[in-house]
């Protein structure tokens, strides 16, 4: 079973390009063999409850929606995608999570080959734990990486189908096998929005989990902290960055200098950006 998990932030069904080729997804293999979980992470202001086409398209897929009631940020979201897909799985070794975000860009080429990939009886995936494709934003690879470095060098971008170890990738449009997830407690809460990927990936490779199949398809995704040329936007969303990172630097072990010095690199390129 594939268990697609797409956190919702004060939109619409419309608005979620993910949900299209989810939902294809979903008419293609049936219910038996992929399931999607919506996890609404909307303020409470925002009037999501009263989305006809929402209610339609739960009601009429068998869809698994969690209104959280709230932005309880984005580890507790998917840690509840996760503890669905748990309780639902007949085979926790064998299933897996896949992560998307409301601004995913996912097509359905991309998502078909993720679902073969952790399907495929012809191949051996007993030992990888992340299955993901090659990224893009802005006409450049992202992601994976080889390492965990924090300044963009294209030649640190993995640009071939293969199997990996030891990589990171970001958590949008990855999949992660659930008895993995399980071993490691889970998405670390400490973390609202920024660094959870890396995270993951750091506590899967603690645990001699990190092996990565990187499938021969393509995602486009756009980054919140980056796209936003409004200065005041800008700046807030920063402030969220700053926390997780200085978070992320504790869980690592690294030092507060350096969280710093890459927080101050940032600071000065957004200020730049946002003149």
């Amino acid at each position: 079973m594939l268990y697609v998990a797409i956190v919702m932030y004060n939109k619409k069904l419309e608005d979620i390009v993910a949900r299209y080729s989810a939902n294809q997804l979903l008419e293609e293999k049936s219910k038996a063999n992929a399931k999607i979980v919506i996890i609404d992470n909307s303020e409470r202001g925002f009037a999501s409850h009263s989305d006809e086409n929402l209610a339609n398209f739960v009601s009429t897929h068998g869809i698994a929606y969690i209104n959280s009631g709230g932005n309880i940020g984005l580890s507790k979201a998917y840690n509840k995608a996760l503890e669905y897909a748990l309780h639902d799985s007949k085979d926790p070794k064998s299933d897996f999570l896949m992560l998307l975000d409301d601004d995913t860009d996912i097509s359905y080429d991309y998502m078909r080959e993720i679902y073969k990939a952790h399907k495929d009886p012809n191949r051996d995936i007993d030992g990888i734990n992340v299955i993901t494709g090659i990224i893009e934003s802005g006409g450049k690879p992202m992601s994976p990486v080889n390492g965990f470095t924090f300044i963009y060098n294209e030649k640190n971008c993995i640009k071939k189908p293969g199997v990996y170890k030891d990589v990171c990738c970001i958590s949008s449009g990855m999949a992660v096998r659930l008895d993995a997830l399980e071993k490691i407690g889970g998405f670390d809460e400490s973390l609202f929005l920024d660094m959870i990927d890396y995270t993951l990936m750091y506590n899967l490779s603690k645990h001699d989990l990190c092996t990565m199949l990187v499938v021969n398809a393509r995602l486009v995704q756009s980054f919140s902290g980056r796209q936003n040329s409004d200065r005041n936007a800008a700046l807030k969303r920063y402030k969220i960055y700053c926390k997780d990172f200085m978070r992320f630097c504790e869980i690592t072990g690294r030092s507060k200098a350096y969280g710093r010095l890459h927080l101050l690199k940032r600071k000065v390129a957004l200020e730049i950006k946002t003149k």
